[in-house]
Order: structure tokens, then sequence, then C-alpha cells
């Protein structure tokens, strides 16, 4: 079971690690109020029970067959009104009746997991050399290319972009940047992706310095557990025609740091559970990560869209700025911006071409078999 949120205690962890005082109680006060009423964390005897799961759950958003409202006929008198309040009625409760079955079998379906010990590779696999992305992460704006010298933003339920109109994102927390917490994030599931969901991850920060490629000092140190520290502040609810909705959601559900000062320190980690759902059904990318660590922020984002589809359709230049979640005001700029990003990205081998034209970027993907591939 998972433990009550202790607002105070998450405050002095925020504060210990660096975080100002005030902005530390600002982000304990919102993360609780987010995961106010948290179940507990959820998660199949096998990888195939759980794809199959997935495809069945009732989607809250729509009504049942019998759910459904009766067209309206004119010259609708006082009795087929009360019919139609009626209906509007049945209708809302139908929708909470499906919303509450998908909710339980998310439920089901996860403790199956937990029970069967299944690890996220059981149910996504990707090679070492390799990362992950779900796709509804790289085409969200859940990782900014705000510029470094701005202070970040702490968030309380706020609508996250996606490039799909029917999939919300609602985030409480700091902002999470692609500069650093991206790829800090992505790391975390490497070390993670072989062991029993939910279960605790050990590693050291000069492990984990050393496969970002980041440089082995003091601030980088401080660097990396600030993100970690950012990517266990934060509450999310999903709601998706796929899943349905997944409450409290959060990128590392526990961190810490144990024996903090001595020559064994190593780093706690507990991946939450329910991430699986966004992995679950092939809906991820895998990339090539050394490839993919050298990318400069706007370029890795860019990278992520098109990444998350077999064949990208033209991306307009203002999506793609939604996208990154930028704060460019002159197209012009961005435009230019843009160009940059393709060229590096060319260049990387990542996709073998992607460029501007007019108002859109365009990409042809397949540059290399082995340099991205689309689960």
């Amino acid at each position: 079971m998972t433990q009550p949120f202790n607002e105070e205690e998450f405050k002095k962890t925020l504060i210990d690690r660096g975080i100002d005082p005030a902005a530390a109680a600002e982000v304990a006060a919102k993360t609780a109020k987010a995961r106010a009423g948290q179940t507990a964390p959820v998660l199949v005897s096998t990888a195939e029970s759980l794809r199959n799961a997935l495809r069945a759950a009732p989607r809250a958003s729509e009504p049942t067959e019998a759910a459904k409202p009766a067209k309206k006929q004119p010259g609708t008198s006082m009795t087929t009104k009360k019919r139609a309040t009626k209906s509007s009625a049945v209708e809302d409760v139908s929708a909470k009746v499906s919303e509450a079955k998908q909710r339980a079998l998310i439920q089901r379906t996860s403790d199956e997991v937990k029970a069967a010990q299944l690890s996220l590779f059981d149910l996504a696999p990707w090679d070492d050399d390799m990362r992950a992305m779900p796709n509804d992460y790289g085409r969200s704006a859940l990782f900014t290319v705000r510029n470094k010298r701005q202070k970040r933003l702490a968030y309380e339920q706020k609508a996250i972009y996606h490039y799909n109109n029917d999939v919300l994102i609602t985030f409480t927390g700091v902002e999470l940047r692609a500069d650093d917490d991206e790829l800090v994030w992505q790391q975390v599931l490497e070390y993670a992706k072989r062991f029993p969901v939910g279960e605790p991850v050990y590693f050291s920060m000069y492990q984990l310095l050393t496969d970002l490629d980041w440089p082995i000092n003091g601030h980088y140190y401080d660097k990396a557990e600030a993100s970690l520290t950012r990517l266990q502040a934060n509450a999310m609810q999903i709601t998706s025609p796929r899943f349905g909705v997944l409450d409290s959601v959060s990128l590392i559900d526990k961190f810490k740091i144990v024996n903090r000062g001595t020559k064994k320190a190593m780093c706690r980690v507990e991946i939450d559970q329910k991430i699986i759902y966004l992995f679950a059904g092939d809906h991820y990318s895998k990339f090539v990560w050394s490839k993919y660590r050298k990318l400069k922020p706007i370029t890795r984002r860019l990278f992520d869209y098109l990444a998350s589809h077999k064949e990208p359709y033209p991306l307009k230049l203002e999506t793609f700025r939604l996208i990154c979640g930028s704060e460019s005001e002159r197209a012009a700029k961005w435009k230019e911006q843009t160009k940059e990003a393709c060229k590096e990205l060319s260049d990387s081998g990542l996709v073998a071409s992607t460029w501007v034209n007019g108002d859109s970027i365009y990409c042809e993907r397949e540059a290399n078999e082995k340099a991205i591939e689309q689960a």
C-alpha cells in the first residue's frame, strides 16, 4: 500500500535538497492537493493479457449504446422534455459507471502485473544501447525548452499541450525541461526496466552522470539531484481514449539518497507503477542513446515528436512551438531556430532528413533501422 503523502516531510526534503523554502512550501502544498485521495499504486499475469485488457478497456468519454441521447425532434412537448432530462441523467450515470469499470480494470490489471513480478522490459523491451519514450510524452509539452536563465515555474493542475486533441494531461509540480529532466528520467527508466515494476532501484550518482555523459563534478552532482527531485515532486492526471483516466501519475514515485556523504552513497528510486499504461500496447518509441543525448533541447523535442510516428505528417511551426513549451514570440526567430534543429537532427543520423518548407516541418524518418524504432 502507498504511504499517505506527508506534506511537511516532503517540504523539508525539498529544502534539504537546495530548493528555496518558499518554493518548496508552494510545491509541497500543490503536490499534496493533487495527490489527495490517491489510491494505492496499481499495477498482469502476462504482457499479452495487459495489452488485451487495455484494448478492451471502456472509454469513459463514450456513453454506452443504451446511454446515447435520443435525437431531438421538432415540437418538443413537456413530457418529451422530462424524458430528455431523464435520458440525460441516465447518460450521466452510465458514463460514470463506464469510468468506474475502466478504473477497476486498471486496478485489476495492475495488481496482476505486480503479482507476476513483471518488469517494464517484459511489457516494452528495448536494447541496452537504446532508450525509450512513451508517445504521449513525445507529443506533449511535458518537457519544455524555456531559457535556462528563466526561473522554473510552479504549476497547479496546468493543462499541458498535447498534439492529439483527445489526450489531456494536467500537471502539478515544478516545470520540467528537456535540457536535463528529460534525459535524467530516461536514464532512470533504463536502470529500472528489468526490475519488477514498483520495486526500488539503486544506482550511484557517479553512474548516472557517466551514463548521461555529464562532467563528474559537484555542480553536475547537484544538477542531477535537483532533477531527480523535480521528477518526483509532481503529479499528473492523464486522460486518453486508449486507457481512460490515470490519476496521480508521477515520473518518479519515490526518490532518496541513502548513506549520503559516504563512499556507499546511492540513489534509491521507485518508478510509478502506472507508467506501464503509457508504454503498453507498443505505444512508445526507442532510439540510440549515444546520438539522442547529444542533441540540443529543441532538436531533441523535434525528434521526440517525429519518432512517435512511423510516417510523420508535416508539422506546423506553431504546433511545434507549443510542443516545445517555448515562449518565443517572433515567428521569424522560431523558424530559424527550427531550421537549425532540423539540420542538427539530419546530421545526427537519427532520421534520414528533416527540413522546413514554408510554415511546416517535413521529415523522411527511416535513416537507419537501428537508430530509431517505433515500437
